[in-house]
């Protein structure tokens, strides 16, 4: 209650707390620092293998004509290689065997890995298999005419008197006749394929034409 000056009593209402400046909230209005997230279009990825196809290995290839064939000509290269050295490496004759034989042995053990690491390399619908299979035909192809050479040179080391590794020379020739069979029924094999692959897909039928 308060009394005025005149006398008369005024009363007040319940006193109320008044809220300082400090207790007011204000809405902030700060503009918010938003993290820019980096994102990466994957779309514009090169895809080495196929995604349905990833974390696989094809071991099923090995055990197909192209898998064995190419085990049996790693295996064959590899002694051919060891027996060229051993025939008479200072010699011209064997050092031709000895190098192709490496040469070959390499390029096999990289395309057998190829193929079992990178099984789409082995689907028909690839558009990357047509390509391959030139390369292996050119490979094949030329090989096979480099190892028949081998054969008749490595013959000539053998029958030179005076060689001590004649033995060897008998028998890296009859290696390379193996490796000349084989590399020959790969240039057949990736012959047919490759024209399995230019074949057309569709056959126009002259009767079920309409004029």
């Amino acid at each position: 209650m308060m009394r005025t000056e005149e006398g008369t009593t005024v009363e007040l209402g319940p006193a109320k707390d008044i809220p300082h400046s400090d207790d007011i909230t204000r809405p902030d209005n700060s503009p918010k620092k938003e993290k820019k997230k980096i994102q990466f279009h994957m779309a514009n990825k090169v895809n080495i293998i196929p995604t349905n196809r990833q974390g696989q290995l094809n071991t099923g290839y090995l055990a197909t004509l192209g898998g064995v064939l190419k085990i049996a000509e790693i295996i064959l290269s590899f002694i051919a290689f060891v027996l060229a050295i051993c025939a008479d490496r200072r010699t011209t004759t064997a050092a031709w065997t000895e190098h192709i034989s490496f040469e070959t042995l390499l390029i096999v053990s990289g395309l057998l890995l190829g193929y079992v690491v990178f099984p789409h390399l082995t689907i028909k619908d690839e558009a990357t298999r047509e390509g391959l299979i030139v390369v292996e035909l050119i490979f094949y192809g030329v090989n096979t005419l480099l190892y028949f050479i081998s054969i008749w040179l490595m013959v000539h080391l053998s029958a030179s008197w005076g060689t001590d590794g004649r033995g060897a020379a008998i028998m890296t020739a009859v290696i390379c006749v193996a490796l000349t069979v084989l590399f020959a029924i790969e240039t057949v094999v990736k012959l047919k394929a490759w024209r399995g692959e230019n074949e057309p897909q569709t056959v126009i039928q002259a009767g079920n034409a309409q004029a």
